[in-house]
């Protein structure tokens, strides 16, 4: 899909996303409800709780910190998009420019994004730091497959990693903030839950709709909590995509009782 091609079908995406909330938001705690949702809402409507692992639900509950959920939703994404190229083409694709934007947002735009960040930076260093060791293994080896593979190879050398015991439990004592294997974790069951629903395209077609919508859902949860004045200053150097997303949120009713 050509990027220009990619970025009018994200736009319409979006807004027939946020257009499909304001529908449903008919009262102001609705309205709140609306964007406050982090992925939650997407997972009820989807109705996966029948094949829904916990990482998954857990990590798009309040209980985790935005930035780490974008971080782990990252990484999840960038790994499920590298093995897998079934389903939807365009959710597929959704799922990886928005995934990709976010993470461009939360590292180098900090102003932008002040109100959700958190320790995003200890964290994206942490777990970039935890990456380039685990792969000083296997760098013989990428090394020496075509560029096209080293991605593919590296994705199924983390996937490989057993996490039968949870990251932190093995890291106590450790200070590292470092998300990497907790990120395997969701990715495995990213992928089991493709396999879940049954008939293979199809399971790829509802995994890839699910993450797209819910990586609606985290750009419209950062946009409706940066602040107005930050978005103001954005316009004046250059509209953020972020910016974009706040305004169409607002023209649908959605963000003006918070702000």
């Amino acid at each position: 899909m050509k990027s220009t091609e990619c970025e009018d079908s994200l736009k319409m995406f979006i807004f027939e996303e946020l257009k499909i909330k304001a529908e449903k938001a008919q009262t102001i705690e609705i309205v709140n409800k609306v964007c406050s949702a982090r992925g939650e809402w997407v997972l009820k409507d989807l109705d996966y709780s029948v094949h829904l692992h916990p990482s998954i639900s857990l990590s798009l509950s309040d209980e985790v910190e935005y930035d780490k959920s974008l971080l782990l939703w990252h990484i999840a994404t960038e790994m499920c998009y590298v093995k897998n190229s079934g389903g939807d083409p365009d959710d597929r694709e959704f799922s990886k420019v928005l995934s990709d934007y976010m993470l461009y947002l939360l590292v180098l735009k900090p102003t932008m994004m002040s109100e959700v960040a958190g320790i995003a930076r200890v964290r994206y260093q942490d777990t970039c730091e935890e990456a380039r060791n685990f792969f000083k293994r296997w760098k013989t080896e990428l090394s020496s497959l075509p560029v096209d593979q080293r991605e593919i190879r590296a994705c199924e050398n983390l996937l490989h990693v057993s996490t039968t015991i949870r990251p932190k439990l093995v890291k106590e004592g450790d200070r590292s903030e470092s998300l990497l294997f907790d990120a395997c974790i969701l990715a495995k069951d990213l992928n089991d839950l493709a396999e879940a629903v049954g008939e293979e395209r199809r399971g790829e077609e509802r995994r890839w709709k699910m993450m797209s919508r819910i990586w609606v859902e985290l750009l419209s949860y950062a946009a409706f909590r940066c602040r107005p004045n930050a978005h103001a200053q954005q316009l004046s150097q250059g509209a953020e995509f972020i910016t974009l997303a706040w305004l169409l949120m607002l023209h649908f009713g959605l963000g003006q009782v918070s702000n």
